[in-house]
């Protein structure tokens, strides 16, 4: 009887192994063309809104600022959306070799404008308005069985040592240096590399304006970045970037232009240097060095996350045309440091406290040493897009379509540095369904405004998110700042008065789609 029960059972494990191999031959092949789109719909009520009838439709940059947003007594209401469709092609004639990705981006204000040709505009009746803008258009290319890869052409330019095309958007804002110097598309090559098994790197250059080809007047951008996984939950990294500046100011969005001299740089609410006299030319070499780590990421193997990063600014700025040449030294630091605790079943079900400072510089390059943190955001916007704190408000909040402002655009704070601090309780109502959270948020200058004060402004906001489905969530948000004496000063708003206090409540609709 033993005899017959084993040969039984042997006889049944053919049957399943065949059965299983032979449905793993029924599997369809991979498919060579890959759609993901994403849509995101955003109805806003608010009291902010831009003063300067120019500067309407697509507002970008510091709240109170140049873009001449401001507190008004009255409600603004405003639908906006958002679709993005990104493509994939895999040839099997090349059995993986090569991967072609492609991104593009459409928004619009509802009842905006039709028949036209712009950015960011449309949603008007009869539609027609071509708007259409290119994010990614790259070749990835792999070999079989290697452990490296490189990106050629327009891709994700992120201050992260993972490859933005194999990792999602919430992992390079809460990873590596999240998105707080770079978080933007940028032409240029990026190589990733598994160094060993517990090790990544990630060498890369961009092109960030080409200027006449045959003279050296461009502004190029080399990143090194390497992180290790030195215990099972402890990550450690370092990165080194670098930017040649050879543009002399040339270059940049519209009239603003680009540089550390250049109006974006001020629009954007970052460090915008003054030079000397009548000079407005200028060369620059500026270094980023910095390290950090990381601790259960992702909640990985328990209930706490810490996770935290230094970024030092070193450099060298030089006049062109001035017979006194170098005009200051750059030397700066940014710290970050967060800590989360999972109390309950899922990743929202946690509470979370996370700090930042960066250093300041009153008297700029005046006497020779710029102490103010340097961005991607005097190059581009937006291009430092730190979000990882979940405020609405004060610090940027990435839920946007064509207005993305907030009083802390850029972390440097216009130069004068910052020191902030957020908290954020978060719980999951019903499990992976339906999530709620309040968050705290809390900013002071380190250098004080003529005529204001340290104190910058405390916000409070609450948030609700409900899957309809996979993939497709209903959310609430709300946030109100009560502002500090930092804006009785004349220096730091458009009008030079002081604004009431901002308040946004919004509605949003996204869905990710397969």
């Amino acid at each position: 009887m033993k005899k017959i029960l084993i040969i039984f059972f042997l006889v049944l494990i053919n049957i399943i192994s065949f059965s299983q191999d032979d449905n793993r031959l029924n599997d369809p092949p991979p498919k060579e063309f890959q759609f993901i789109g994403y849509s995101f719909t955003r109805m806003t009520s608010s009291n902010i809104t831009p003063t300067n009838d120019i500067l309407q439709g697509q507002v970008i940059g510091r709240l109170f600022g140049q873009n001449s947003t401001n507190t008004v007594p009255q409600t603004s209401v405003y639908l906006e959306q958002r679709f993005v469709p990104f493509m994939v092609y895999k040839p099997s004639i090349l059995d993986g070799f090569a991967t072609f990705r492609a991104l593009f981006k459409i928004d619009y204000t509802w009842g905006d404008q039709a028949y036209g040709v712009g950015n960011n505009r449309g949603g008007a009746i009869n539609a027609g308005q071509v708007n259409m803008q290119t994010l990614l258009a790259n070749v990835e290319i792999k070999p079989d069985e290697r452990d490296w890869n490189v990106v050629v052409g327009l891709q994700r330019l992120f201050d992260n040592v993972r490859d933005p095309n194999v990792n999602t958007l919430q992992t390079a804002q809460t990873s590596g240096y999240k998105l707080s110097f770079w978080g933007t598309q940028a032409v240029g090559v990026n190589i990733f590399a598994d160094l060993s098994p517990v090790t990544k790197g990630r060498a890369g250059y961009f092109q960030l304006w080409e200027n006449e080809i045959s003279k050296n007047d461009d502004v190029s951008l080399w990143m090194l970045d390497v992180e290790s996984r030195v215990t099972p939950l402890l990550e450690i990294g370092g990165s080194l970037w670098y930017v040649w500046d050879k543009g002399k100011g040339s270059g940049g969005i519209s009239v603003l232009g680009q540089g550390l001299n250049s109006a974006l740089a001020e629009y954007n609410g970052a460090t915008r240097i003054k030079l000397p006299g009548n000079i407005q030319k200028y060369e620059a070499n500026l270094f980023w060095l910095g390290s950090r780590f990381s601790f259960n990421r992702d909640f990985l193997a328990g209930r706490w996350w810490l996770d935290g990063f230094v970024m030092s600014n070193l450099g060298m700025i030089d006049t062109v045309g001035s017979s006194n040449g170098k005009v200051s030294d750059v030397v700066a630091l940014t710290a970050n440091a967060s800590i989360s605790y999972k109390y309950g079943m899922t990743a929202n079900d946690k509470i979370s406290f996370e700090a930042l400072y960066t250093t300041g510089d009153k008297n700029g390059i005046s006497d020779g040493t710029l102490n103010s943190v340097i961005t991607g955001n005097v190059y581009g916007s937006p291009v430092g897009i730190y979000s990882a704190h979940r405020a609405l408000l004060l610090f940027p909040d990435p839920q946007v379509v064509n207005r993305y402002y907030s009083a802390v655009h850029d972390i440097s704070n216009m130069g004068l540095g910052v020191t902030a601090a957020f908290l954020n309780l978060s719980k999951d109502f019903i499990p992976n369904k339906f999530s709620g959270k309040v968050g705290f948020a809390s900013a002071i200058s380190n250098v004080k405004p003529d005529g204001g004060d340290s104190y910058m402004g405390t916000e409070v906001n609450v948030e609700f998110k409900y899957n309809l489905k996979v993939f497709l969530t209903l959310g609430v948000s709300a946030g109100y700042l009560v502002l500090g004496d930092f804006y009785n000063s004349p220096n730091v708003t458009y009008d030079r008065t002081r604004p009431k206090d901002p308040w946004t409540f919004f509605t949003t609709l996204s869905w990710l789609m397969f």
